[in-house]
């Protein structure tokens, strides 16, 4: 909002600018400078050149750095960055502005704005915008020219909580840490080109005295806790390293380690599903206590078990194929992902206590004895701690515990670290253990998306198939739960949270509550009637009436999960709902296909070398270009008479550019922008903004053509402000969800156009 605060009008306290991009817009309040932000942090102006600068956190994907224009649009909740949200929603009076900067959760997940610096002490940094991540404690800067980035750089990976900037009368910046309550600066780093010592293998760790066979050094002490998060059929190994003869200070409730702590965990994957003897390691996770952060680092083991080796900041993936007689024929092609170090810091926060797994909870647990007894035996803690007095997770598949203690560890092991206060869960409920279950605010409506399903909540209590949160961990593809590092479902957790649901009494206040839980039982009730339906034909029709709705589908997905439908039943559900028409459906009953029938989604970190490394498909690409509606070319190219001539005509494409240029256009569509296809925003003086192609300019009048393909005339004297966007009008990641190969088939259709439209 703009404000002027010296005036008063209207009874206000404050006057509104006559100048003011909204003043006389109906149905908007005029205090209104620009909208559209998702949750700034942060704002500052240039005091050269006036510019207005917003951090804006992000939702799941992407950070933004956004620089304010008078009326801007920038996007949320239709967009996050580049990312498509809720694109059914009204976009608003003006056009949606791209970021100025944007950065993957790869990389930053909680960005804070900074300033321009003008000091004396950095002269080689002068006038640069400097901006920062509360989460990963890197820093940046950019040079904003003439309405583009023209220069981007790291400019330190530290491991400050950055949440503010500030400057003193010389110019010089400094930065507030958080957690710390400390004012720091930067210096020019004396030995930026010496190499880092940090162990690139785990070899060079002296973490093991076997690493083959896993067998750790004097003082690595293994450990076991009660509630294992799921890690996509990995199983876990884990280990604690105290340095010297030191130990972790027990005595409080929250417990603090020496410095140079490390905590220590394996995940291996049975190469025959259900034969542990083929058992092989995938990944190693470090924890490095520095003395004031925990840092997280991964560690890829070979093909031939011998050694594993440091992934980037940034993660990997590979595939991993399982033989599994469960799996479409027979095996199951596992999408495994190293998590990149921004990411395991959004788990491994502060507000969750860094550290998830070595905490009283989840320690209290009986083998043998008592493995609190034995950690104060040998002094791993400095204080003992009674088990009995010690508060205690379930196993969540110890069948013989209360259902509610097993469902609320699973929530709290698998989502309890992000979902709490101010831990970066997008929605606003609250999956530790140690609440009751009527202050986790998971009793309401969801606030990110029904999924089609009826009078949903979160949780719906008595009415599983009503609620949203075992949906969201049973689905595949966009929304699904766990968000991070996990591509396979819990069929074992979505069962286990669904018979949780369903026993949890409904407000009998609530009368929607009463009625959602009869129709739950209706739904169960139908699924079991399958069971004596011994006429095919019969049988799809129950199935497929079901299936007409997401909570039927639950339903269905329920006993397959529990093992209580018929075999043919299975079989045909999974058949159908697979192929479903509705993306909600089909995206339940995805995980039955075969792995070369699944899709394989690009999703926001795209690799342009695999892709050009795969055979295309001509004919394919052009099924693809010309009926596929997910494929958005011709809403925007001409080619074969077909579409809109907003951007170039792509009839003789393949003449200018090649595969790889192609694919480039199509990723980074701003990185290189034709001249003729320069995107202007325009600003008049009575508070109006227009933005679009250039198509005439003179004396009378300005015409732009918008991204819906109109033309717009503005009168040459009443513009305030002309200036060109360093973006394309072309969004990015237009293919995040189509698969390699239907890209590399896009790519090839492409490369034939050789031949201009005459």
């Amino acid at each position: 909002m703009r404000i002027d605060v010296d005036h008063t009008d209207s009874g206000k306290n404050y006057r509104i600018p006559a100048d003011n991009p909204f003043v006389d817009h109906a149905g908007v309040r005029p205090e209104i400078w620009a909208y559209g932000l998702r949750n700034p942090w942060r704002i500052s102006f240039d005091r050269v050149t006036g510019d207005l600068w917003c951090g804006d956190v992000g939702w799941e994907l992407w950070e933004m750095l956004h620089r304010i224009e008078r009326g801007g649009n920038y996007g949320w909740s239709i967009m996050e960055g580049p990312q498509p949200i809720n694109t059914e929603l009204s976009r608003g009076p003006t056009p949606i502005l791209a970021p100025v900067v944007q950065h993957s959760h790869t990389e930053s997940s909680s960005i804070t704005e900074g300033l321009t610096y003008y000091g004396k002490r950095h002269p080689e940094l002068s006038g640069t915008h400097i901006y920062a991540d509360y989460d990963t404690g890197k820093f940046w800067g950019i040079r904003y020219v003439d309405g583009q980035v023209v220069e981007q750089q790291t400019l330190a990976d530290s491991t400050h909580r950055v949440v503010s900037f500030g400057e003193d009368r010389q110019g010089e910046f400094y930065f507030l840490d958080h957690i710390a309550g400390t004012i720091h600066t930067l210096e020019k780093n004396p030995t930026v080109d010496r190499k880092s010592t940090f162990p690139l293998a785990l070899s060079q760790s002296g973490l093991f005295k076997s690493l083959s066979k896993q067998i750790p050094e004097r003082g690595v002490i293994p450990y076991a806790i009660n509630a294992e998060p799921w890690a996509d059929h990995a199983s876990s190994q884990r280990w604690v390293a105290i340095p010297n003869s030191q130990a972790i200070n027990s005595a409080t409730g929250s417990w603090s380690f020496p410095v140079n702590s490390v905590l220590v965990k394996t995940l291996s994957l049975e190469m025959r599903a259900g034969d542990a003897d083929s058992r092989r390691a995938i990944e190693t996770q470090l924890l490095h206590f520095d003395g004031q952060d925990w840092m997280p680092y991964t560690y890829r083991w070979n093909d031939e078990q011998t050694d594993a080796h440091l992934v980037g900041a940034a993660g990997e993936e590979r595939q991993i194929a399982i033989e599994d007689l469960n799996a479409p024929g027979g095996k199951r092609l596992q999408h495994w992902q190293f998590a990149g170090r921004a990411e395991c810091q959004r788990c491994h926060n502060k507000y969750a206590g860094t550290v998830l797994g070595f905490t009283p909870p989840q320690l209290n647990y009986r083998s043998d004895g008592s493995q609190l007894d034995h950690f104060a035996a040998i002094q791993l803690i400095s204080t003992a701690l009674s088990a009995d007095q010690t508060p205690k997770l379930a196993n969540p598949h110890d069948v013989t515990a209360p259902i509610d203690d097993r469902a609320r560890a699973y929530l709290h092991a698998n989502c309890g670290h992000c979902h709490r206060m101010s831990a970066g869960g997008s929605v606003m409920s609250y999956m530790h253990f140690d609440l009751p279950l009527e202050q986790t605010n998971l009793l309401g409506k969801p606030t990110q998306g029904d999924f089609g399903i009826q009078g949903s909540q979160v949780v719906a209590p008595g009415a599983p198939y009503r609620s949203v949160l075992p949906y969201r961990l049973a689905k595949l593809g966009g929304g699904r739960m766990p968000r991070l590092c996990s591509n396979e479902v819990d069929a074992g957790g979505f069962a286990l949270v669904c018979n949780w649901i369903a026993q949890l009494p409904p407000n009998s206040t609530e009368s929607s509550e009463v009625v959602g839980a009869d129709n739950d039982r209706n739904l169960a009730q139908k699924v079991r009637e399958l069971a004596s339906t011994n006429d095919s034909t019969e049988l799809q029709t129950m199935i497929e009436q079901l299936l007409r709705s997401t909570s039927g589908a639950m339903a269905l997905l329920h006993a397959i999960d529990e093992r209580t439908l018929p075999a043919k039943a299975t079989k045909l559900t999974t058949s159908l709902g697979s192929r479903h028409t509705n993306s909600a459906v089909r995206d339940l009953f995805e995980r039955f296909l075969a792995p070369d029938e699944r899709v394989a989604r690009l999703g926001s970190v795209v690799q342009p070398e695999a892709i050009l490394t795969l055979a295309g498909d001509t004919e394919r690409g052009r099924k693809l270009y010309f009926d596929t509606p997910s494929v958005s070319c011709k809403n925007c190219h001409r080619l074969e008479e077909q579409g809109v001539a907003l951007g170039p005509d792509l009839s003789g494409i393949a003449r200018k550019l090649n595969a790889t240029q192609l694919l480039e256009s199509i990723l980074e569509p701003s990185k290189v922008i034709d001249p003729s296809f320069q995107s202007y925003l325009v600003a008049t003086v009575d508070g109006q903004i227009q933005s679009g192609l250039l198509v005439r300019r003179d004396e009378q009048v300005v015409v732009l053509k918008n991204a819906a393909n109109e033309e717009i005339s503005i009168e040459s004297e009443s513009i305030e402000q002309m200036v060109p966007q360093g973006v394309s009008l072309m969004p990015e990641l237009l293919v995040r969800d189509m698969t390699a190969q239907q890209v590399a088939d896009l790519i090839a259709f492409l490369s034939t156009l050789k031949s201009a439209t005459p």
